[in-house]
């Protein structure tokens, strides 16, 4: 899709994007979000709390008796939501894009099921979302406190594991969207256990090559790749000092790539849910925004994340 909102500089605050969304709907009215499969607690508190705020008007797709036990859980009244029956987990994930893709809704988002089950509903060439040319990746935007800029980490959700012409791909749809928010420039680490390039570890070989890309100028102008970094390289200049690294992204990482969806999602949940990290989560590459949040997650992040999604759809046509 494309991202029609402009903004002159970085972006460095989640609530900034919130405030963005705010702006957004006071102007176009309420986004229209569609729940896949919708009797998720979590994502009912978040979608609630983004209905109270006036960003969003919630349709709900899933099991109609557990939607309104969920509802009824929350002290909700079911009479005030827009429901549509669909027992079946795989049929309410497509019956919800459908929606989405007809025009009926703004936004999808992945309600209690699984991110496996969700992309395969969606990925069915019955279907026709997603697009031959189109590569999809989850990139998660991250507000941690003791960082003065927001972290893009990739891909924690959607892509288990690829080769070097898929990570670059993955690389393209990150560098993108940090230049939506503002940062045309983003410093981007490879991550790896080591920062050294070693034999037995045939990702740091890989991550030295797509470096070496970068060394040569093959990315975009002021766009800088280096790896292997360990974590506390990519982000810390006290390890960066302390280890004596030579590099112009270690201690000023904005982009997170690692090389597998396990690495990606502990770290992701390891930030969210020990460091208290905020969050704001998206896919890119679809037609539409799609919201793709942690179970684990707290109803504010979850609003995060729909402030992103309205911002990507910037004013309604």
């Amino acid at each position: 899709m494309k991202w029609n909102y402009r903004i002159d500089h970085p972006i460095r605050k989640l609530d900034e994007i919130y405030s963005i969304a705010e702006e957004l709907s006071r102007e176009n009215g309420p986004y229209r979000i569609i729940l896949a499969v919708g009797q998720d607690l979590m994502s009912l508190s978040g979608l609630n709390l983004g209905r109270e705020r006036g960003l969003i008007e919630p349709i709900l797709v899933g099991h109609q008796r557990n939607i309104h036990e969920s509802l009824d859980k929350l002290g909700l009244r079911y009479q005030d939501w827009m429901i549509y029956s669909e027992k079946d987990h795989y049929n309410a994930a497509q019956k919800a894009a459908r929606l989405v893709m007809s025009g009926m809704g703004d936004i999808l988002m992945r309600g209690k099921i699984s991110a496996r089950d969700f992309f395969k509903a969606l990925f069915d060439h019955k279907l026709e979302l997603r697009k031959s040319e189109s590569f999809w990746s989850n990139v998660v935007v991250l507000e941690i406190e003791e960082l003065d800029r927001l972290i893009y980490l990739t891909d924690p959700a959607l892509v288990a594991h690829t080769d070097i012409s898929g990570r670059l791909k993955i690389i393209q749809n990150a560098t993108d969207f940090a230049a939506f928010l503002g940062n045309t420039k983003p410093k981007i680490s490879l991550l790896a256990a080591v920062e050294s390039i070693t034999p037995g570890m045939p990702v740091s070989l890989e991550e030295a090559a797509i470096a070496k890309m970068s060394e040569r100028g093959q990315f975009p102008a002021g766009v800088v790749v280096d790896g292997p970094l360990s974590l506390d390289l990519s982000i810390n200049p006290e390890s960066v000092k302390k280890k004596k690294m030579d590099s112009p992204v270690a201690g000023k990482a904005d982009i997170l790539v690692v090389n597998n969806v396990h690495i990606g999602n502990v770290l992701f949940k390891s930030l969210v849910t020990l460091c208290g990290a905020k969050s704001a989560s998206t896919i890119v590459g679809p037609d539409f925004p799609i919201v793709l949040t942690s179970r684990s997650e707290s109803p504010e992040n979850i609003l995060y994340s729909l402030a992103l999604a309205i911002m990507m759809i910037g004013d309604k046509e």
